[in-house]
């Protein structure tokens, strides 16, 4: 039998966190959080993750910077999906450019967050499956 999925929450809303904690430890998954950015670096250099749940707007870094530090010096492979009350399209966008894998708009619901997490986590399960009779979109000679 597989390891539970590792999930690290890190978000400065106690709140967010014992309810993403909650509705991810009843679904099966190990979860563990934090609340500040420079806790969420400490946890991610002494454990391995398959993902990241954070947060954008925190008192000592922002989650962008947080995903900037993972992505450009880090060895991190998780997935990292940002939660945020920000849902306009200019953080989407450079989140998504900065490397996030998901992005996910507070306030949420469990089944909202379930089904995001469980797509990051497998891909493959999630990809629509090819229709039948379908042509390609570009032919090869």
């Amino acid at each position: 039998m597989s390891a539970s999925p590792a999930v690290l929450v890190i978000d400065d809303d106690a709140v967010v966190r014992q309810f993403v904690e909650l509705v991810l430890a009843q679904a099966g998954y190990n979860v563990s959080s934090v609340a500040t950015a420079e806790l969420g670096i400490k946890a991610l250099q002494t454990a391995r993750w398959d993902l990241v749940l954070l947060d954008i707007n925190m008192p000592d870094m922002t989650g962008l910077d947080v995903l900037r530090l993972l992505r450009k010096y880090q060895k991190v492979k998780a997935a990292v999906m940002m939660m945020t009350a920000r849902g306009d399209a200019a953080t989407v966008r450079e989140a998504l450019a900065t490397g996030a894998d998901g992005y996910l708009v507070k306030p949420f619901g469990p089944q909202d967050l379930l089904k995001r997490v469980e797509a990051l986590l497998n891909p493959d399960k999630h990809r629509a499956p090819p229709r039948e009779n379908a042509r390609p979109v570009v032919e090869l000679d």
